[in-house]
């Protein structure tokens, strides 16, 4: 079956390309037979299937990618009044220049010149209509391209996906793991660095710290919402515990957020089990949780903070940590030995200090 090759394929890419693989993940394959190759529209990669026939698994990929990137990085909305045919041949040379660059392969009939590496879609079109003459780069020309563009519809199945706010937070994710593609910037005009987010940049740093593997089924419930399949994280149990500074000095609209993305980080992952402990001067609560448990506690607390008190309660209670997530206001008394798993201060306090570990600011958060 074509689709289940696609399916693996994709897998593979999230492995191999991660950003790549995501943005591939954003289109749904559909089988059409009055095409001779393969077409990008807003919500479809469309193709031939005997077409695909000939392609290996990596030419493939390929493919995959460049249909999604048409809509990821919004060149519908950069046309300005550019002539179709030539808008399109632009754009297929500054992908594929890219991908090229970060090591896809390239399959026969697509257009590739290297004097394209380093140039946006917009500059690639003033060099080609610069060329146009009678011989080269003509209409006639278009048929000879391996990617063909489908008509303008706004008819869909569901509601039209954005691709370029899910790519804007896919290039967030990728920059936060230094994963950047090679030369992307060249492609998209304005990389937005202050959209991150600090629970996306909590969530990468778990992910970080714990070896997982990925798995498309189930996919991973952060993004379903926004429509974004992205892998989920597997592998063996892992033990997370989630430290919940309840002093004085931590107000009940902090708490609150702090609760909120306990929730949401059951929800991200599912291999693992959660020892949420609730401390101030000593640990007052421990609870086990699991993916799909509800959060309903009123936190117990109020007095100063002792964050020694709750690393010897972990060291003496708890087997196997592999990560701590400490949400804290940071104001309170350190171990003096640091501990032998990670540890991430989620604070909101941009000024914070500690003696080991990484602190994750959320003084931005809403």
């Amino acid at each position: 079956m074509i689709e289940h090759r696609i399916k693996k394929v994709k897998a593979n890419l999230l492995l191999e390309q991660p950003y790549f693989g995501s943005v591939a993940m954003m289109q749904k394959p559909k089988q059409n037979d009055d095409i001779q190759t393969f077409a990008s529209s807003p919500e479809y990669f469309e193709y031939n299937d005997q077409y695909l026939e000939y392609l290996d698994d990596q030419q493939l990929g390929f493919l995959l990618t460049n249909s999604a990137m048409h809509q990821a990085l919004g060149y519908s909305n950069r046309k300005e009044g550019r002539q179709d045919w030539l808008w399109t041949m632009a754009q297929d040379y500054a992908i594929n220049s890219l991908l090229v660059n970060n090591g896809l392969s390239l399959p026969d009939g697509l257009l590739y010149d290297d004097r394209f590496d380093t140039m946006s879609a917009e500059a690639i079109y003033k060099v080609l209509e610069d060329e146009i003459d009678d011989i080269k780069h003509t209409p006639k020309e278009i048929e000879n391209i391996r990617y063909e563009k489908m008509e303008q519809s706004h008819e869909y199945d569901e509601d039209p996906i954005d691709f370029e706010e899910q790519n804007q937070q896919l290039i967030n994710k990728a920059k936060l793991q230094g994963d950047l593609p090679l030369g992307i910037e060249i492609l998209i005009p304005q990389i937005d660095t202050k959209t991150v987010s600090w629970e996306d940049e909590l969530y990468t740093l778990i992910e970080n710290s714990i070896k997982f593997d990925y798995q498309l089924l189930p996919p991973n419930k952060r993004y379903l919402y926004q429509n974004i399949a992205l892998p989920s994280l597997s592998g063996e149990k892992v033990k997370l515990v989630i430290a919940i500074d309840s002093s004085g000095s931590v107000d009940g609209n902090l708490l609150a957020r702090f609760l909120n993305e306990v929730e949401s980080i059951m929800n991200s992952f599912s291999s693992f089990e959660i020892d949420l402990l609730v401390a101030d001067a000593k640990v007052h609560e421990h609870h086990t949780l699991y993916p799909g448990d509800e959060l309903s506690y009123t936190l117990k607390g109020g007095g100063g903070t002792d964050f020694e008190k709750t690393f010897e309660y972990i060291d003496e209670n708890i087997d196997k940590v592999n990560l701590v997530l400490y949400f804290t206001d940071s104001f309170g008394k350190f171990p003096s030995q640091q501990p032998l798993y990670d540890v991430i201060w989620a604070c909101p306090n941009k000024e914070a200090k500690v003696p080991f570990g990484t602190i994750v600011s959320i003084g931005n958060a809403s």
